[in-house]
């Protein structure tokens, strides 16, 4: 099992300059959701299998859950 934490304090770029950049060529009538990724890398030699879960926890939002096949 792999565990971690990040925060958005450690994005290379801020939010707004995100939002900036995303608002560049496209609209969104209706909003959207701006997705960073995790910023998590897990250490050498860790390898996810078929089968395996990837939960990733995001209080108080919920928990996203993938299986691996």
């Amino acid at each position: 099992m792999f565990s971690d934490s990040t925060t958005l304090a450690e994005l290379k770029r801020t939010p707004e300059e995100l939002l900036r950049y995303l608002y560049l060529d496209n609209s969104f009538p209706h909003g959207c959701y701006l997705m960073t990724g995790t910023g998590i890398v897990p250490p050498d030699g860790f390898t996810l299998a078929s089968g395996d879960t990837v939960s990733i926890t995001i209080p108080p939002i919920g928990t996203l859950t993938n299986q691996v096949r």
